[in-house]
């Protein structure tokens, strides 16, 4: 994230392009940070104002805006006239909304307060991230793979008929294809890959205890009885470092941002006298939402 400071040399530095003509003809016209964009009654926008306000905005909408620069000065303009009405019509003087507006003074205080003691200090450097690597390798791997054809058929009595089939010879996907009534019976029996924990849970157990080439028993399931067979299975392979080194960037910080937080937090605490009225919480009786 850019700082302020960067941030606010870039709108110089975008005003001074701007007016860098009028700036380097020594006309002495006004600084370009206080030519007046537009005013809406007593308030005045300036052009550094406006490419402040667009410099805040996240970076994927920035390019868009200045496009539309129009369009967005009337967004601003809008908003200012019905500000100014609010204003006129003592809206602001309302009891909730002054509580509305401290609380959320109070949020943007001490988010900026967080910022600048936890966020903008955070560190990561390629130690953390390789120790977060090694300890957590199973997160990284990928998932294993089975690929897997069966024979489905309605009765035990015919599965198990299949199985003495396979035991004299019979090739699995020449059965599949004359005895399942499975839609995959065409391609003898063969249902492609699936990621562990999305086959049905009893073909998968079945599968668990099958090396590749291997046949299980009789499995029964809501769609009848199968014969399966494992044709494949990929084991999970750990991913490089450098494929999920962003992810485990953002993780490790994270990580420390909660326990710089929990230090903060716990040291203030420490060091402030804090009461609490039990007998008065005790009262205290949630609201009816109706």
């Amino acid at each position: 994230m850019q700082s302020f400071a960067n941030k606010w040399i870039n709108l110089r530095m975008m005003s001074i392009f701007v007016f860098l003509a009028v700036v380097s003809s020594g006309c002495g016209k006004e600084d370009p940070k206080n030519v007046t964009l537009a005013s809406i009654g007593k308030e005045r926008i300036s052009l550094a104002d406006f490419y402040e306000r667009i410099s805040t905005l996240p970076v994927q909408y920035q390019d868009i805006i200045k496009k539309r620069k129009n369009e967005y000065l009337q967004e601003i303009i809008g908003d200012t006239l019905l500000y100014q009405e609010a204003l006129r019509r003592g809206v602001h003087k309302s009891r909730n909304i002054k509580r509305v507006i401290k609380e959320a003074t109070k949020k943007i205080i001490v988010a900026r307060f967080l910022k600048d003691e936890i966020d903008d200090v955070i560190e990561v450097d390629e130690a953390d991230i390789r120790n977060h690597y090694n300890k957590h390798q199973s997160e990284y791997a990928t998932t294993e793979f089975l690929r897997v054809s069966h024979i489905l058929v309605n009765t035990k009595e015919d599965a198990e008929a299949v199985l003495i089939e396979i035991k004299n010879g019979v090739e699995f996907e020449t059965l599949a294809k004359e005895r399942s009534i499975d839609p995959t019976a065409h391609k003898g029996g063969d249902i492609g890959y699936f990621p562990k924990g999305q086959l049905m849970s009893e073909i998968e157990r079945a599968c668990d205890k099958l090396g590749p080439g291997e046949v299980s028993g009789v499995v029964k399931t809501k769609l009848g009885y199968h014969v399966i067979k494992l044709t494949e299975r990929r084991l999970p392979e750990l991913k490089p470092i450098e494929e999920v080194e962003g992810t485990i960037k953002q993780q490790v910080r994270t990580v420390k941002r909660r326990e710089i937080f929990n230090d903060l937090l716990e040291s203030l605490r420490e060091r402030t006298i804090i009461n609490i009225n039990e007998d008065a919480l005790s009262e205290v009786v949630p609201t009816s939402s109706e």
